[in-house]
């Protein structure tokens, strides 16, 4: 009896637990109606099952069904009762844990000789023992259905990794290999809480890549706090970052939660992390070797819950070589790192990109422009974009505007006539500076008529006043497949 009673203490502990706590626990728990069970049946049970490496918690009363299943760390509930009771038991289970049909759920019976077994086979229960209770037997059972479960649970937690990951990942347009290789490892740093450093020229997408990492993860319901180094000021360093008590100094008339607060439980962005100064880089490390901070005006230390991302637009290791970056600093930061390749490096990818603005300017603005045309589109390709897909951006919403149909055409994209690409001939020979422009340029074409005309190879064809056979042969040079449900 005494063992029945602490294993009752131990199930109002648990009951209790915070939500939040609770929450992060893994379903790890065999909740017991103990009501109908023997205390020497209940502790070999229970011992058995520990044994097996299960947590056991026990309740008493029909009443608490839905309590007892609806714990976040119930993995199984195993219930009780007497023959005459059969139909109450199969009803209250049923009403209770209709909404929870993936935790199993079994029955133990007594008194059984006017019973209808029958009536156990409905779909809330998901197997039953009869009197006298056989530990031994029990517990292949339980394990069985726990099992189960395990798998069930992995299954889903899996596929919606999948779904989150793929949903996630389609904000980033490119097909370039550059592009492509340094992206491919983003979901794989979501699921970890190791620090991300972010490097590429500036309008690369590196926020777009904190963001994605941040949301893709398990804080992705919790805050996303972007922050650009190179905007706080000297002086302002540690109170912005970690905050500062009411009466800290002359103008604190009241308490300041800082960056870090503002964040907890979720993601840090610090973006341009490389204007910091060498102060500012020894709080820096300081905080990131054990994640503890102070505010200003207070003894007393906190302990932050956040992930840190950084991001640069500069060549840190050179910076380390200058002693202008700290090399501790740089090697906590850079645990894992993501490069992301300009825009001038992955020529595939800009009419894709430019397409995709195209569309949601036109949709933002109300404008009814539809496309590129073919010399809009070679003055795109011949730019060698030195403010990367930010600038394409802006060029793209700046001719939308400006046009009046539903093409862009050439006059609509001069803003960046004055710094169209001029590759030294010195660099390479005519024929492979003329090769690789027509490559280029037929690549994107290519890209832009199919998905314009749906996929469909015959409707292109005639778009571009060109024999179908020689377009599928071009199609199949550029490894080009339309994607498209109507294609031909």
């Amino acid at each position: 009896m005494d063992c029945c009673k602490k294993y009752q203490m131990m199930n109002h502990t648990k009951l209790s637990i915070a939500e939040e706590s609770a929450a992060t626990d893994p379903r790890d728990t065999i909740h017991i109606m103990r009501d109908v069970f023997q205390p020497v049946e209940l502790n070999a049970l229970v011992q058995c099952l520990e044994e097996d490496g299960h947590r056991c918690a026990i309740f008493e009363g029909l009443d608490h069904i839905h309590a007892a299943i609806s714990h976040p760390r119930c993995k199984m509930l195993f219930v009780g009762g007497v023959g005459s009771e059969l139909p109450l038991l199969i009803e209250t289970v049923q009403d209770k844990v209709g909404g929870m049909p993936d935790i199993p759920v079994m029955v133990y019976l007594k008194q059984i000789l006017s019973v209808r077994l029958e009536q156990l086979l409905v779909p809330e229960i998901d197997d039953f023992v009869l009197e006298p209770l056989n530990p031994e037997a029990t517990r292949l059972r339980v394990n069985r259905l726990c099992l189960r479960f395990t798998l069930c649970c992995d299954e889903l937690k899996e596929t919606k990794l999948n779904l989150i990951s793929h949903f996630g990942m389609r904000q980033f347009i490119g097909q370039s290999p550059s592009f492509l290789a340094a992206i491919e490892n983003i979901p794989r740093m979501s699921i970890c809480d190791a620090p991300v450093l972010l490097l590429g020229d500036t309008g690369t997408g590196k926020e777009m890549c904190a963001r994605a990492i941040h949301y893709l993860s398990p804080r992705a319901n919790s805050p996303f706090v972007p922050v650009n180094c190179g905007s706080i000021p000297i002086e302002l360093f540690e109170n912005e970052m970690f905050g500062h008590e009411r009466g800290a100094f002359t103008d604190a008339h009241q308490s300041h939660r800082g960056l870090v607060a503002e964040a907890e439980g979720g993601t840090l962005f610090l973006d341009e992390v490389d204007s910091l100064t060498s102060s500012a880089q020894v709080k820096l490390l300081r905080f990131l070797q054990d994640r503890q901070y102070r505010r200003l005006g207070s003894s007393q230390y906190r302990q932050a819950n956040v992930r840190m991302i950084a991001a640069s637009n500069r060549n840190l290791q050179q910076l380390v070589r200058e002693r202008v970056f700290r090399e501790d600093l740089y090697y906590r930061l850079n645990i894992l790192s993501v490069a992301l390749p300009a825009l001038r490096e992955r020529q595939e990818d800009i009419m894709p990109l430019a397409s995709h603005f195209l569309k949601i300017s036109a949709r933002e603005y109300g404008r009814s422009v539809k496309r590129f045309s073919r010399d809009a589109m070679q003055k795109l390709l011949s730019h060698t974009w030195p403010g990367n897909v930010r600038e394409l951006d802006n060029v793209v919403r700046q001719a939308v505007v400006l046009s009046d149909g539903e093409m862009i055409s050439a006059q609509h994209i001069g803003s960046i006539a004055d710094h169209v690409a001029q590759t030294s001939p010195l660099k390479e020979s005519f024929k492979v500076a003329k090769s690789r422009v027509i490559e280029t340029f037929e690549r994107a074409y290519l890209t832009e008529l199919l998905s314009a005309c749906g996929g469909n190879i015959s409707k292109a064809a005639r778009e571009a006043k060109k024999d179908r056979r020689a377009l599928f042969a071009l199609l199949k040079k550029y490894d080009i497949a339309p994607s498209y449900s109507n294609r031909e």
